[in-house]
């Protein structure tokens, strides 16, 4: 041990900690659910080809839900908003939106 310095010894502890603290920290932010589901970078079997397939997916879900509301009767939506005294300008801006947009292509 008196051959040892000092610094030998400290850089060969830091390297071993160094190797093994990631692997116990991500275990733990796995393990308590702390990271986001949407976390990807340094995670493993996850890459930015994930992240890329889960925003098309969304952008693609969002896109096919609001296609819901082609099918809204405007008539009926218009007097549900009176009902619930939705007046005003916000109410004639519903009423003026155009209903066919082939009209304005």
């Amino acid at each position: 041990m008196s051959n040892y310095r000092l610094a030998s010894v400290l850089k060969s502890l830091s390297e071993t900690v160094e190797k093994i603290m990631p692997t116990r920290f991500m275990g733990y932010l796995t393990k308590y659910s702390i990271l986001s589901w949407e976390q990807y970078g340094f995670r493993e079997n996850l890459t930015t080809d994930n992240a890329t397939y889960q925003l098309t997916y969304e952008i693609l879900t969002a896109m096919n839900k609001s296609k819901a509301f082609d099918f809204v009767n405007h008539n009926i939506l218009l007097l549900k908003m009176e009902l619930y005294r939705i007046i005003g300008k916000e109410l004639a801006l519903c009423t003026q939106y155009p209903t066919d947009i082939n009209e304005y292509t």
